[in-house]
């Protein structure tokens, strides 16, 4: 795997990490992920492990990394991992579980899944078959008629807050109208890879034009009726140039709010 010239630092840290991993026998699988396994890294970009211990394993996965680099800041995140601070906001993020959960792998999104660079251990030969069987899956299909359903609720709710003059709230719902919209203008594009992270490299993926539409809705506090607005109208013809379902009148009364929030 070719790296960019100022991964060095990455490339000799993740050396280290998976040395200790395959030394440590409480490991008995280990694998990493994320864009420095995708060769899409870059200098601002994260290192990510799974580390699947024996079920009976005492484990201090904060001891175990200051171990092996100076380590500014850890706390563990809403979904259960490491995230450590590293000198230079190097992060790295660390997953430490019992290896009775190593059948949760099936679950996983399988875009741009590269075995032969996310592979670190394997005591059994069950981890090599647990990403040999993801990556057989069938890629992820856009679902345009299941997102657009979830950003039609989260506009509702999100107009209904700002109605009722819950400002700052109104702002945080609309991260996931942004999610949303973004999911739309990538399948309207023709892409089909980042889905369940649209924001990746959306700069790169989408038009000037597209951009433009995708700031109108990230306004501040102030400026959250033209946002609402600009989400609606992008919505609904997003919707029509994809020849997805809006119930008629759930579209009109959208406009309709709308159009009174964006009222001087």
């Amino acid at each position: 795997m070719s790296l960019a010239p100022d991964l060095k630092r990455h490339a000799e840290l993740d050396a280290r990490l998976r040395d200790a991993m395959c030394d440590d026998g409480r490991i008995t699988h280990a694998l990493a992920y994320g864009s420095f396994t995708q060769a899409t890294a870059d200098r601002f970009s994260d290192l990510e492990y799974w580390l699947y211990l024996s079920p009976d394993a005492e484990f201090d996965v904060h001891k175990w990394l200051e171990k092996l680099t100076p380590v500014l800041h850890g706390v563990v995140n809403e979904f259960g991992a490491l995230n450590a601070i590293l000198p230079g906001l190097l992060r790295v993020e660390l997953h430490a579980v019992p290896n009775t959960s190593l059948g949760e792998l099936e679950s996983w999104g399988n875009e741009h899944l590269f075995p032969e660079r996310m592979l670190v251990k394997d005591s059994d030969g069950r981890l090599a078959a647990a990403l040999e069987k993801l990556t057989a899956k069938p890629p992820p299909r856009p679902e345009a008629q299941a997102t657009l359903d979830r950003l039609l609720n989260w506009l509702a709710f999100g107009l209904n807050v700002l109605a009722r003059g819950e400002r700052i709230r109104a702002h945080g719902l609309l991260w996931w109208i942004q999610g949303g919209l973004l999911t739309l203008a990538a399948v309207d594009f023709g892409h089909t890879d980042y889905l369940l992270n649209p924001a990746r490299l959306a700069e790169r993926r989408l038009d000037a034009d597209t951009l433009r539409r995708y700031a109108a809705i990230t306004g501040g506090v102030n400026d959250l009726e033209e946002a609402y607005a600009a989400a609606v109208g992008w919505t609904l013809e997003l919707a029509a140039g994809l020849n997805l379902t809006v119930n008629a009148a759930l579209a009109a009364e959208l406009q309709q709010w709308a159009g009174r929030s964006a009222q001087p």
